[in-house]
């Protein structure tokens, strides 16, 4: 199973759940200054009703169109290397 954070619009997260290309679930959130709490808690979210464990994860990739100088790409980029060196452990 892969993870996408995918930017949909400013301000608009959607997390895609794949197997293969194949959506298995989505879940949007809005975030305004907010979006580590609020990335961290909707991943747990949708892993949860989905029964996976987060380091049960294949990949976890950014999707969309965003500004790759953004604070939002940068925390996304920060969740997703903590979830890397979480994997090594």
């Amino acid at each position: 199973m892969d993870l996408v954070i995918n930017f949909v619009d400013i301000g608009k997260i959607r997390l895609e759940l794949k197997q293969g290309r194949r959506v298995e679930d989505t879940l949007d959130f809005s975030f305004h200054g907010n979006l580590d709490d609020l990335l961290i808690s909707s991943v747990d979210k949708v892993l949860k009703e989905n029964r996976i464990e987060a380091l049960s994860l294949k990949t976890v990739s950014i999707g969309g169109d965003v500004d790759k100088n953004s604070s939002a790409y940068k925390i996304a980029l920060a969740f997703i290397k903590a979830w890397k060196e979480a994997k090594k452990l």
